[in-house]
C-alpha cells in the first residue's frame, strides 16, 4: 500500500501543480472591476492547493514507509499489464488524455464529447464471442448515448452556466 500511496501522491502533486498554473491562466475579469475573491481562478486553485497539500502528505507518509522504493523489474513490469484493472486503468487514462489533448480543441466540443462517450462505452462494454447482432446493437446504443449525453452536456454547459465551451 504504501508504493500505491506514494505514486498516487506523484500523480495529485503533479495534478495540482497544473491546475493551480491553469487557474492563475485564467482572466481576471479586471476591466470589469470584478471582486478579487470572485475571480473564475478562485475556486480550482484553491482545489489544485489542497491537492497539492494532502498529495505532499501521501508522499511523505509513503516514503515513512519505505513507499517510495518501487523496485520495478522486468518480470513487475509485465505483471502491470497482465492484471485486467491496470489494463482497464490505462485504457482510460489513453482514453481520457485523447480526449482532453486532441479531441477538444480539434472538433466542436459537442462532437468531441460524443466521440468519447462512444468509444469509451463501445470499448469498455466488449465482449468476445459475441454474435454480430449483439455487437451491433451495442454500436447503435453507444452512439445514441453518447448523442444524448454530449447533447445534454453542451446544453446545460452553455445554457445553464454560461460556459463558454470549445
Amino acid at each position: 500500500m504504501a508504493r500505491a500511496d506514494f505514486l498516487t501522491g506523484c500523480v495529485l502533486i503533479l495534478l495540482s501543480l497544473y491546475v493551480i498554473y491553469e487557474s492563475w491562466r485564467m482572466p481576471r475579469l479586471e476591466h470589469l472591476k470584478v471582486h478579487p475573491l470572485s475571480v473564475p481562478g478562485i475556486v480550482p486553485a484553491f482545489i489544485g492547493s489542497v491537492l497539492l497539500f494532502f498529495g505532499i502528505i501521501l508522499v511523505i507518509r509513503s516514503i515513512r514507509r519505505g513507499g517510495h522504493r518501487l523496485g520495478l523489474t522486468r518480470e513487475g513490469f509485465r505483471r502491470i499489464f497482465d492484471e485486467p484493472g491496470n489494463r482497464r486503468l490505462l485504457l482510460t487514462a489513453f482514453l481520457c488524455i485523447g480526449y482532453s489533448g486532441f479531441l477538444v480543441g480539434t472538433f466542436p466540443y459537442w462532437l468531441a464529447t460524443g466521440l468519447f462517450v462512444w468509444a469509451f462505452i463501445v470499448l469498455f462494454e466488449r465482449e468476445r464471442g459475441t454474435g454480430f447482432r449483439v455487437q451491433k446493437w451495442r454500436l447503435v446504443t453507444a452512439a445514441i448515448l453518447a448523442l444524448i449525453s454530449s447533447g445534454a452536456v453542451t446544453l446545460v454547459f452553455e445554457r445553464l452556466f454560461l460556459v463558454t465551451l470549445p
